[in-house]
């Protein structure tokens, strides 16, 4: 029972750890496509920043240039703060996910290990309870020839009793019949 219960506990482990998997991968696709959603829409106010500092480099105001100058400044630290954000949050996704997968692969061993160990003391308890029927069954058949000899030995006792009492009692008989 206690082999069947642990057999039953490793296929839900690997059942667990193998939806443990798919949801690593959707989850690392998810922030991929909202990382690289983001740095996109950095991207385009970075390039609306430089259209709006060539305009006012066109319209001569000094003031106007300084502060698009300033934001070009902002967004283009902003689009490459990004992209280098998402860089890292992918090389440490898919980091992530090696470590998980290997996690998984050890997981797998392991209950690969352990139902193989199961078998095996399964198997060894099938031979010893065999070898334990084999030698019960041997011992009874001995017991029986035992008690079958020592039952023969008893009714020969018994037979070889029984003729020396009837010869007695013959030879009592005629002596009686002698004396008479």
């Amino acid at each position: 029972m206690k082999k069947i219960i642990l057999s039953m506990a490793v296929v839900a482990l690997i059942f667990a750890t193998s939806c443990k998997k798919e949801t690593a991968e959707d989850v690392k696709t998810e922030m991929v496509t909202k990382g690289t959603e983001d740095v996109a829409a950095l991207e385009t106010a970075y390039n609306e920043a430089v259209i709006k500092l060539e305009e006012a480099k066109k319209s001569g105001d000094a003031e106007a240039e300084k502060v698009a100058q300033e934001a070009v400044d902002q967004a283009k630290a902003s689009w490459e703060a990004a992209v280098s954000k998402t860089t890292d949050m992918a090389s440490d996704l898919k980091e992530d996910v090696e470590e998980t997968k290997s996690d998984l692969q050890d997981a797998k061993e392991d209950a690969k290990a352990e139902i193989n160990e199961s078998v095996t003391e399964a198997k060894a308890a099938i031979n010893t309870a065999k070898t334990d029927a084999v030698d019960s069954a041997t011992k009874a058949k001995a017991d029986a020839v035992e008690a079958a000899n020592k039952a023969k030995a008893d009714a020969q006792a018994a037979a070889t009793k029984t003729k020396e009492d009837a010869k007695k009692g013959y030879n009592n008989t005629l002596d009686k019949m002698k004396a008479k």
